[in-house]
């Protein structure tokens, strides 16, 4: 397990949280480690990631929608998920090669420190950004 993710597991040990499936990749050249769990919104479990690696970065990854992008949603989802980009800064949205609509945000993690306080509070703001948006795009979606 790579320096940063082992800072992040003790971080979560200290604090009691047992959320987390941890999940090595083995044979990693970025000796990438995954810390899976979910988050609850409106009812759906949004599969959410950690990802620590070798790099200067953590990447807090949550899956917003499977399969989302259609034949005819594409420009509609497009012109929504580019709108909601403009307007927030702590993450972006994207489309990933199988179309699912993914939310991702990208700390900072110099050295081998995890700022495991700062990856709590960006749960909070992910939260309540989904909290609040979750339904206008899910319509843009179906």
């Amino acid at each position: 397990m790579n320096k940063k993710a082992e800072a992040f597991a003790k971080y979560l040990e200290e604090k009691d949280t047992k959320a987390f499936a941890v999940e090595e990749i083995p044979e990693d050249p970025q000796h990438t480690v995954l810390f899976r769990s979910h988050l609850l919104i409106e009812g759906q479990q949004l599969p959410l990631l950690v990802l620590l690696d070798d790099s200067a970065f953590a990447v807090l990854r949550v899956q917003v929608s499977p399969k989302a992008l259609t034949e005819e949603n594409t420009v509609a989802l497009h012109q929504l998920v580019n709108e909601e980009n403009m307007k927030y800064k702590p993450f972006k949205l994207y489309f990933d090669k199988a179309g699912d609509l993914i939310l991702d945000s990208c700390l900072l993690a110099v050295e081998d420190e995890v700022p495991g306080d700062q990856i709590y509070n960006m749960f909070d703001v992910i939260i309540r950004y989904l909290n609040e948006s979750y339904r206008a795009i899910m319509k843009a979606i179906w």
